[in-house]
């Protein structure tokens, strides 16, 4: 064991400065004891002062022949040591620190050795001395007053036990060894002569004994003396470590008080502060609950204080307390006192905003019948919206602190101004309508499209004689057409541009007076109801800007609720007079329609707010009023349609212009002026192909029917009016169908031409078809002449049958028909005359080819010259 205590302390403690003092070989209770396995329980004391003690688990690591510390007690931590018996003898013993160790000793005197020495060392270095329980006192106190002598005598042995060799006896070792080198040969030998010099030098050292034994008694007398003498210094020792552990008590005791005292004025300051902290931030002034209970709402001074005092009482209620300070008595005593006081108060505010609100009302409805009848004009409510603006902060405080009384605020406010308003709005709307009766009673009914047909219809029975009178009267009407209908557009725009203010200002007076643009306080009691309703009909999660806007349509929707009615009666009516409103109001309506941010000026007049998302009542509204336009004009292009298809077949020698053709005109007019670069071009684009499609049809109905006039010309006249209207109206969606309806005019034409041209010099035309029989029959030019059937003879008798005053005859017969067959709207009819020209010359130039090259020398030619006919062709043009 003293050769494992040297290592364990050389290796394990002298590197960390303690002293080993006790050490045993222990396993854990249970556990069996392995050779590999081997544990030690160490006692140390530290060298430096003040000195602590410890207890260690020390075990041999397997890789190397080394220790290593596995755990650690320090020795203030030991409560309690069992011995488990104290009459018995057993190895078994516990150690109680933070839980309970049980430990068997390698053997019953290593037991014992150890706990004495933990007796020893926690008597010496601890002020609270554990318990010591089954073990046997009398051996305690026996190891404790044995005398130090036997004490050093004991350790002197234990150090006897092993001894390591100085350098002195090296040396004697080494020159011994090197003397009797022949000794490694002979050990025997060797032996006997180390056994005879240690017994010369044994009887040596008995006769130097024997000799000096007076010095001998002399020397331990003062070894006696010299142990007295230390047994006193040490026993002074100890009463000096006595006193000096009292001080030590007294001191440490001391220390404590004052450390004590310390944290308990640490502790009253913290209290002091925070009871003024929280008699801060609950206590309202006597004056704010003065003017919560009575104070005055109508003045600015006195309002301005009692929005203060309600801010503060807010404050007060929303302050967060940790849950131990809000169970306090004063603090519930106080929490009540401010919540019947915000009950009190909420009373007054939503009494008094309700009297605000009926009082402005009736003296709005005051003063609108003061107006005159016939004012056309819609003011916004700036002036009460002004007087009820600085309740903004209250109504914000009212809004976080009940959502009921906040509501029913709301709907006060929406069901007196939805009275306002519904006066106002229907007088505004009455007073425009009564303008517009006016002014069309003035100029007379508008024909509309009835109009318009009977208009057509009559003109084309007049005479000629009349046609300037009625086409002055038509250019008349027509303007008065499009300045009502002007008009219209311009008492429509203007209704538009009257409500766009009130209802943006209305909008912007909720989000400020009702703090709106403020996120919205957690209070679930109606909110969650609005959020499951949202959530059930989007499907989705609802925001808080979802929220607000939900609230502001719901009030808006019910206090302009006169709004939408008004319009679409307004639209109703404007459909009534002229189906071309339609047309006017599906482009307002668009535009108004739009969002905020593409209308230019409007998005800086009333720029969207930022905290919400962006919302406009009146687009919503005009959304509605647009589908109702859209089928307005649906309806009314069904209507030009229908009178297309209802195009009667005219019996007359001259058809003219058709009904439905100058439809489509005057619709590509009006539409083109009024749309523009509107959003609505395609509804209108769909328009014109629907229209023109039903203009083709009605065309090749009319041309196809029992009419007198020839087929051909009603095709070519009509298209030659749709190819200018498409042409003149830049009408781009029409540009692809523009060349189709050209080439059909012109092949009409020239069927026509053909056909009323006939053959103007017959027989001469079958004489020439049969030579070119002959040429496709391989007969050769040269060979013609010499059949009897194309002899010269048979040609010149055709030729003589036509002279140049005939065929001039033929040609003014013919000018008068064409004459007769065109209309004069067109101005078509020298065209077909030149046309005519043209195909009669082609023919004569045709026949003049024929004759050059079948009869090449017999100088033959037909009785009237090319400038002859031209001049023919001139001098009919010149006479009509």
């Amino acid at each position: 064991m003293a050769a494992i205590r040297h290592i364990l302390q050389k290796d394990v403690f002298t590197p960390v400065d303690e002293k080993l003092v006790g050490v045993v070989s222990v396993t854990k209770h249970g556990q069996k004891r392995k050779a590999g396995n081997t544990v030690f329980l160490c006692a140390t004391v530290t060298n430096e002062k003040p000195h602590s003690a410890a207890v260690h688990k020390v075990k041999k690591t397997t890789d190397k022949d080394s220790y290593k510390k596995k755990q650690t007690w320090p020795l203030v931590d030991l409560s309690l040591v069992d011995g488990k018996d104290a009459d018995s003898d057993t190895p078994e013993f516990d150690l109680h620190f933070d839980k309970v160790y049980r430990w068997v000793a390698s053997s019953l005197a290593d037991k014992n050795t150890f706990v004495n020495c933990l007796w020893k060392i926690c008597h010496r270095y601890l002020r609270r001395v554990p318990h010591f329980t089954n073990v046997n006192s009398d051996r305690l106190e026996e190891h404790t007053e044995a005398p130090e002598s036997s004490t050093r005598t004991s350790k002197d042995a234990a150090a006897d036990e092993y001894q390591e060799l100085t350098g002195a006896d090296e040396a004697d070792l080494k020159e011994i060894m090197d003397s009797c080198e022949w000794a490694i040969g002979n050990a025997e030998a060797f032996t006997e002569r180390l056994a005879e010099e240690l017994s010369g030098l044994d009887g040596a050292n008995i006769h130097s004994i024997m000799g000096s034994e007076k010095q001998v008694q002399e020397l331990i007398k003062l070894l006696d003396q010299a142990l007295w003498e230390l047994e006193s210094t040490e026993s002074r020792l100890q009463d000096y470590d006595s006193l000096l552990r009292a001080v030590r008590d007294s001191m440490e005791l001391m220390e404590e008080k004052d450390n004590s005292l310390r944290v308990e004025d640490q502790n009253r300051r913290k209290l002091v502060t925070q009871i003024e902290s929280l008699v801060n931030e609950l206590a309202l002034s006597p004056e704010h609950v003065k003017l919560l209970e009575q104070g005055d709402l109508h003045g600015r001074n006195s309002l301005a204080q009692c929005i203060e005092a309600a801010q503060r009482l807010q404050h007060v209620q929303n302050v967060e307390l940790s849950p131990g300070l809000s169970m306090m008595s004063a603090v519930t005593e106080c929490r009540d006192g401010t919540a019947q006081l915000s009950a009190k108060f909420t009373h007054r505010l939503q009494a008094h905003l309700t009297h605000t609100f009926q009082k402005m009302a009736t003296d709005a409805q005051d003063m609108s019948g003061m107006r005159h009848s016939s004012e056309a004009i819609l003011r916004p409510h700036s002036q009460i919206h002004h007087e009820l603006v600085p309740y903004s902060p209250l109504m914000s405080w009212l809004r976080a602190t009940s959502e009921t009384a906040f509501a029913e605020v709301c709907r006060s406010y929406v069901y007196q101004m939805k009275k306002v308003y519904e006066t106002e709005i229907k007088e505004f709307m009455e007073s425009s309508k009564q303008n517009l009766s006016k002014e069309r009673r003035q100029v007379g009914p508008p024909a509309g499209i009835k109009a318009s047909l009977v208009t057509s219809a009559s003109t084309s029975s007049l005479s000629s004689s009349r046609g300037s009178l009625e086409s002055v009267t038509k250019e008349a009407k027509a303007r008065t057409l499009e300045e009502e209908r002007s008009r219209f557009d311009h008492v429509f725009n203007t209704i538009l541009n009257q409500l766009d203010p009130v209802c943006s200002r209305e909008q912007d007076f909720l989000d400020k007076f009702f703090c709106f643009s403020q996120p919205a306080p957690d209070i679930p009691a109606e909110n969650t109801e609005v959020r499951r309703k949202l959530h059930k009909s989007t499907g989705s999660d609802v925001s808080d800007g979802q929220l607000v806007i939900y609230t502001k349509k719901k009030m808006l929707s019910e206090m302009l609720a006169i709004i939408e009615p008004e319009i679409q009666s307004l639209v109703q009516f404007g459909d009534k007079i002229d189906g071309y409103n339609t047309l006017y109001m599906l482009v307002r309506c668009s535009q108004d329609v739009l969002p905020p941010e593409t209308k230019g000026a409007a998005s800086v007049a009333h720029p969207p707010m930022t905290s919400v998302p962006t919302f406009n009542y009146l687009h919503q509204v005009m959304g509605g009023v647009l589908v109702n336009v859209k089928r307005k004009f649906d309806s009314f292009m069904l209507t030009l349609l229908k009178s297309c298809s209802e195009q009667k077949v005219t019996k007359k020698v001259k058809c003219g212009i058709l009904q439905c053709v100058k439809v489509l005109e005057e619709f590509a007019q009006h539409a083109e002026n009024i749309i523009g670069t509107s959003s609505r071009r395609s509804d209108v684009d769909k328009s014109y192909k629907t229209l023109l499609t039903a203009v083709e049809e009605t065309v090749d109905r009319v041309a196809s029917g029992e009419t007198k006039a020839p087929p051909d010309v009603i095709y070519f006249e009509n298209y030659h009016h749709l190819v200018d209207v498409i042409a003149r109206h830049k009408i781009s969606i029409l540009e692809s169908h523009r060349d189709r309806i050209r080439q059909k005019y012109k092949d009409h034409m020239l069927n026509y031409v053909t056909s009323l041209l006939g053959r103007p010099l017959e027989k001469l035309s079958i004489f020439f078809d049969g030579i070119e029989d002959q040429f496709a029959a391989g007969v050769k030019p040269e060979e013609i002449g010499y059949r009897l059937k194309y002899s010269k003879a048979e040609l010149k008798k055709c030729i003589r049958e036509y002279p140049g005053k005939e065929v001039n005859r033929g040609l003014q017969g013919v000018y008068k028909k064409v004459e007769k067959h065109l209309c004069d709207e067109e101005n078509l009819l020298q065209v077909v005359w030149l046309t005519m020209q043209n195909e009669f010359i082609k023919q004569y130039n045709h026949f003049t080819e024929l004759i050059q090259r079948c009869y090449p020398d017999a100088m033959i030619t037909i009785d009237f010259s090319l400038e002859d006919l031209l001049g023919f062709f001139s001098n009919i043009a010149q006479q009509h």
